[in-house]
């Protein structure tokens, strides 16, 4: 009878294991598509982010819905350089374990999301401009350090 019984606990402890394993996280939404982007040095040169690659639905986003997405964008982005990120070693345990338990990739590679998203502000800016709208000064904006709303500039194209 103990027999049956650790022998029942076994394989039970066997299928809650492999159900872990096998069962498929769906990844939480990007803020972000993956766009093929480069992984240039973490500069404020402008031209190293130039590889993100405007979507159809986002080349006909108007000036009022790329101005809105920029400054959200721009707000989360801001402090970068000076938010605690996590240790390597933190990074590491979490993708280890996130295919055994689920969970988040989020984080996994902090330096490589915000150079997404600097591109992704960068060709966004360079729509706004394209199309006689306000751009912002990126720069400026995410160096900025009182917290305030980021605000389009007249373009010099205009």
């Amino acid at each position: 009878m103990v027999r049956l019984d650790a022998l029942g606990l076994v394989l039970l402890m066997a299928a809650l294991a492999c159900g872990c394993a096998g069962a498929p996280a769906e990844p939480p939404p990007l803020l972000v598509a993956d766009a093929p982007v480069a992984k240039p040095p973490l500069t404020n040169d402008a031209a190293a982010f130039s590889d993100y690659q405007l979507s159809e639905d986002e080349k006909k986003f108007d000036c009022k819905r790329l101005t809105g997405k920029m400054q959200v964008r721009i707000l989360q982005m801001r402090g970068y350089d000076t938010r605690a990120k996590a240790s390597s070693m933190a990074r590491t345990t979490q993708a280890v374990a996130t295919p055994i338990f689920g969970g988040t990739k989020e984080g996994l590679d902090p330096d490589g999301q915000y150079r997404k998203d600097r591109a992704m502000l960068e060709a966004y800016n360079r729509q706004l401009a394209d199309k006689k709208c306000k751009t912002f000064d990126i720069e400026a904006e995410l160096n900025r350090t009182d917290g305030g709303t980021p605000e389009p500039i007249p373009s010099k194209k205009q």
